[in-house]
């Protein structure tokens, strides 16, 4: 195989990833958990809303029928597999279709976007998404100058040992150096977060834990499940295209001994929680 083939960015995996799961994407917990979040928030007629990775517009809906006739909703993402669908669903639904455009972009770099221009947002929306960004302080510093004076973001991300097995991949691929789809090394606790978006000129209005996302609640595995666990994480998309052959047995040798660092009495524990924020400029 081609070396350029394999060797792909944080993007590129992304991209992949998401078109690959586009599909069957709404088949999980997703809907439901979009439904909680939108009641967390809940934007105001007549309010301009951005929904940054939309994917197939799950909050993206939920936004134009609670902004009225007189709001709108724009939903970026950069995978056309996830756009595609949103795009299917905006022409069957017309009435809420005709508060919406979806486009496709860097949600990291919104300058140039189309339709996100610099007047300003009451509302900025990222959900599942924000462990694709490698740089949490920059993002979030790029976003703010999106926003109105008075405007919010909520924005949720993974608990520190939720979905563990990506965290990790993700010191497996640290140490092969070799670039990963997740970042969440950063993520220690609930404050970690916090202390980005206070630290780039947010005042963090609200936090929530919110629980049993995927409704199986908290696991706790063990130390033997190690190669289950690799394969499960090889093969949801996520994981770089040259974990193959050698660089495959490497990667699984690293992840046992990753996954074993991770064990308390010979179990590691899989947490089934997301922590959501709400926050606004100061």
């Amino acid at each position: 195989m081609d070396t350029d083939e394999v060797n792909e960015s944080q993007v590129e995996q992304a991209q992949r990833a998401y078109d690959a799961r586009a599909p069957t994407y709404e088949d999980s917990f997703h809907p439901d958990y979009s439904r909680r979040l939108m009641d967390l928030v809940q934007p105001n007629p007549g309010d301009k809303v951005l929904v940054l990775a939309c994917g197939t517009g799950l909050e993206s809906f939920i936004a134009a029928e609670q902004v009225g006739a007189t709001g709108g909703v724009i939903g970026v993402d950069v995978s056309q597999g996830m756009l595609a669908l949103a795009r299917a669903r905006q022409a069957r639904e017309t009435v809420l279709g005709s508060r919406m455009k979806f486009v496709t972009g860097d949600v990291t770099k919104l300058d140039g976007v189309d339709g996100v221009g610099e007047e300003g947002f009451d509302l900025i929306i990222c959900s599942n998404a924000f462990v694709l960004f490698k740089d949490p302080r920059l993002v979030v510093r790029r976003w703010k100058k999106f926003l109105k004076p008075k405007g919010r973001v909520i924005i949720d991300i993974t608990h520190e040992r939720n979905l563990i097995a990506g965290t990790v991949m993700e010191r497996a691929a640290q140490r092969m150096g070799i670039p990963y789809s997740l970042s969440r090394a950063w993520i220690k606790s609930r404050d970690s977060f916090k202390k980005v978006l206070e630290g780039e000129g947010y005042v963090v209005e609200r936090i929530e834990d919110m629980e049993k996302i995927s409704g199986r609640g908290n696991q706790y595995l063990g130390i033997d499940e190690a190669d289950d666990q690799f394969e499960y994480i090889v093969n949801s998309g996520f994981t770089p295209k040259n974990f193959i052959g050698d660089t495959r047995e490497e990667a699984r040798r690293f992840f046992a001994e990753e996954w074993a660092k991770m064990a308390v009495d010979g179990k590691v524990e899989n947490v089934d929680v997301l922590y959501v924020y709400i926050a606004r400029p100061e």
